[in-house]
């Protein structure tokens, strides 16, 4: 059974495998079975914070409408009551100042809604973004090391092996 990690926690597992294994000829030898279950983390990690991504903007979309649709309740409550007010001039000062108010409150607390929903959002995708930074360095740092080991074989003579 594949146990819960985050991306960043199979990241470090596959430094650490990478870092623990022997070295020898200048080739690191890691075992099979640790690189495979880093691997099936990972894949099975990946597409589920990807998913948590997406999820989040969704959450954030559905959030906007629901302000819009209440919003849009706010105004039809508040102009039904306007035009039940009208008959009287003081009741209709009244209901429309209390009008100016509640679209207030709606403006005020619909940019608040999605002010929330996008920091929470950008915050989630910028985690994201830190996570995938971290792996493609991991995979550069891990190619240049292979490149340099490569490297060193290949400029190795018999005369400057002994």
């Amino acid at each position: 059974m594949i146990e819960k990690l985050t991306l960043q926690d199979i990241i470090d597992r596959i430094d650490q495998v990478r870092e623990r294994s022997p070295r020898l000829l200048g080739y690191r030898i890691i075992k099979d079975e640790e690189l495979a279950d880093a691997v099936a983390h990972l894949r099975t990690a990946f597409p589920e914070q990807v998913r948590n991504a997406y999820a989040l903007l969704e959450q954030r979309d559905a959030l906007m409408a629901d302000a819009r649709r209440q919003c849009g309740r706010m105004i039809e409550e508040g102009q039904h009551s306007h035009d039940d007010l009208v008959a009287d001039n003081e009741i209709v000062r009244s209901a429309a100042a209390e009008r100016e108010r509640m679209m207030t409150e709606v403006v005020a607390a619909r940019k608040a809604a999605e002010q929330q929903a996008d920091e929470y959002s950008l915050k989630m995708l910028e985690q994201l973004e830190q996570i995938l930074t971290r792996l493609a360095e991991t995979v550069k740092a891990s190619e240049m090391q292979f490149h340099v080991e490569e490297k060193d074989d290949e400029t190795r003579t018999p005369e400057t092996e002994h």
